[in-house]
């Protein structure tokens, strides 16, 4: 058996939160899983709160990398809407168990890394906003658009599809970017009659 790093612990604590839940999965569960002792597991990580914490960390590195890129990135609001859509599913489809225990068990986290998380989850959706109002700005989205309303909105809609989209299906994750982005700039359009052009 091959010898298990912090690494692994993280990755098999992801998946048995996402399945399970965080308050669903004990130390216990995760040794058995891992084929260690209970004393081998508490040299790798002191406790389950930990490991919840290095898994939401990780995660928010990644969607703020993807807002990052974003910020600095050139071209049309629509383009930069486009990119955070497909970035944002390929981060979901990469580790479909990071990203489900960072949506649904990142509220279990224990202060103050919980404040920490809310405060980049914000920090992320503000990428949103910006792309949205720099639309509303330019024209190329509704003047009217409730920005804050919308930024919750697409990222609601993104999330979502973590809990049915099936990467080895059919519809692969760059279709079903597309199809969103398609769904929302539709939506967004300043001009109605374009849509049906």
């Amino acid at each position: 058996m091959s010898r298990k790093n912090r690494t692994d612990v993280v990755a098999a604590a992801s998946v048995m939160f996402a399945e399970q839940g965080f308050h669903g999965t004990s130390m216990r569960d995760l040794a058995k899983k891992l084929g260690l002792m209970g004393s081998s597991l508490y040299s790798h990580v002191v406790s389950k709160d930990e490991l919840l914490v290095d898994v939401v960390r990780e995660a928010s590195s990644r969607f703020q990398t993807l807002a990052d890129e974003v910020a600095t990135m050139p071209g049309t609001a629509i383009q930069r809407l486009s990119r955070l859509v497909h970035g944002h599913l390929q981060i979901l489809v990469k580790d479909p168990h990071q990203a489900r225990t960072f949506l649904n068990e990142t509220r279990f986290l224990p202060e103050p890394e919980r404040d920490t998380a809310v405060a980049m989850f914000d920090r992320y959706q503000r990428a949103y906003r910006d792309v949205l109002s720099s639309g509303c700005n330019s024209g190329e989205f509704r003047s009217d658009l409730d920005v804050h309303l919308a930024a919750n909105l697409v990222l609601s809609l993104l999330n979502g599809t973590q809990r049915w989209f099936n990467a080895d299906g059919a519809l692969s994750v760059e279709s079903l970017a597309s199809e969103v982005h398609r769904l929302l700039t539709l939506g967004l359009n300043p001009d109605p009659e374009a849509n049906a052009a």
